[in-house]
C-alpha cells in the first residue's frame, strides 16, 4: 500500500471553536453531524473531490459513518484542493527530523499529533491524521532551519521508498516551505495520507 503524504494549511483555531463542539456532540449522536453539514454545506467541501457540497450532499457518499461526517466537517477548516504535501518523501524527511537532537516529538513535525475527541481519534481515510496547532508552527520552523545544516549530514535507514540525498533535502526543505506558508497565514495545518 503506497502512502503518499499530504499537508493542507489548516485553520485550528476555527476548529477548535466551531467544528470541535460538533465533532464531540456527533460522537452519541451522529445526527448531529449530519444537520451541521445540511445546514452548511455552502461551506464545506467533498473531501474526495474537493467540490463544493450541493444541497444533495449526502447522495455523494456510499456510507455516511462517523469518520466520513468528520472528514466532510474538517474541511471547514481547509481547502481540499490545496494539498502542498512531501508525497513518497515523507518517510525519508521523517527519518531525519527523528534524528535530529531538535524535537521531544520528532514525527510531529510531519505527521502532527492524532486528533482524539471523547476517546475517539479522528482518522477518516483511516491511514493517519495529525494536527499542529497555529501556535506552533513558529517554534518547528524555527527548529527546522536552524537544524538544516546538520540534517544534511543524516541518512535515514529502512526507506519505504528509494530517493537521493538531494531529493530528501529537497523535501526538507519543502516541509519548511510549508511550515512558512501556514506561519504567513496565521493557521495551523493538517497531515494525513
Amino acid at each position: 500500500m503506497s502512502m503518499e503524504h499530504k499537508a493542507f494549511v489548516f485553520d485550528t483555531e476555527m476548529f477548535h471553536a466551531k467544528i470541535e463542539p460538533v465533532m464531540k456532540e456527533s460522537i452519541n449522536h451522529p445526527e448531529v453531524a449530519r444537520q451541521y453539514i445540511s445546514a452548511n454545506y455552502e461551506q464545506l467541501q467533498s473531501p474526495y473531490t474537493g467540490e463544493m457540497l450541493e444541497e444533495n450532499w449526502e447522495e455523494e457518499f456510499d456510507e455516511l459513518t462517523l469518520q466520513v461526517y468528520f472528514d466532510i466537517l474538517l474541511t471547514a477548516c481547509y481547502d481540499v484542493e490545496d494539498d502542498c504535501g512531501l508525497g513518497y518523501l515523507w518517510d525519508a524527511v521523517n527519518g531525519i527530523v527523528g534524528a535530529l537532537d531538535a524535537f521531544e516529538e520528532p514525527q510531529m513535525a510531519v505527521l502532527g499529533r492524532d486528533v482524539v475527541i471523547n476517546g475517539v481519534k479522528v482518522d477518516p481515510g483511516m491511514m493517519g491524521l495529525g494536527l499542529v496547532e497555529s501556535h506552533e508552527i513558529q517554534d518547528i520552523l524555527d527548529r527546522l532551519q536552524e537544524n538544516r545544516d546538520e540534517a544534511e549530514d543524516i541518512e535515514p535507514e529502512d526507506l519505504q521508498y528509494d530517493a537521493e540525498p538531494e531529493e530528501w533535502m529537497e523535501a526538507y526543505d519543502s516541509l519548511c516551505g510549508i511550515y512558512e506558508e501556514a506561519g504567513r497565514q496565521g493557521k495551523g495545518l493538517l497531515f494525513t495520507f
